[in-house]
C-alpha cells in the first residue's frame, strides 16, 4: 500500500496496479471528481474532522498544494506520477 494520494486516486479512477494490471472492470472504477471527494471529504469523515476539512469553503482548514499537472485533465496514466511543487499547511510553506 501507498500514502501517496495520487497513487491512490490513480488506482481508483484506472482500476489499475502502479504496475499497470488491470484489477477491476469499468463498473468498479470511479470518475476522478468523485474519487477526490472520497478521498479528502471521506477522509475527513473518517478522522472525524468533518466541518473543518476536506472542503474548500468558509470555515474550513485552508491547506493548500500546488501540484505539477491537473489532475482532471493528466492522461489517466500520469496521475499517479503527479507532485506537489508546494504545499502550504496552517499559513506556512
Amino acid at each position: 500500500a501507498s500514502y501517496n494520494p495520487w497513487t491512490a486516486l490513480y488506482w481508483l479512477v484506472s482500476g489499475r496496479t502502479v504496475g499497470g494490471m488491470a484489477m477491476y472492470d469499468d463498473s468498479a472504477r470511479l470518475d476522478r471528481e468523485t474519487a477526490l471527494m472520497l478521498w479528502t471529504q471521506g477522509s475527513a469523515w473518517f478522522s472525524t474532522e468533518q466541518g473543518e476539512k476536506g472542503q474548500i469553503k468558509v470555515g474550513q482548514l485552508a491547506d493548500l498544494a500546488v501540484l505539477s499537472q491537473d489532475y482532471f485533465s493528466v492522461p489517466e496514466e500520469q496521475i499517479k506520477g503527479i507532485e506537489s511543487v508546494m504545499t502550504v499547511v496552517d499559513g506556512k510553506v
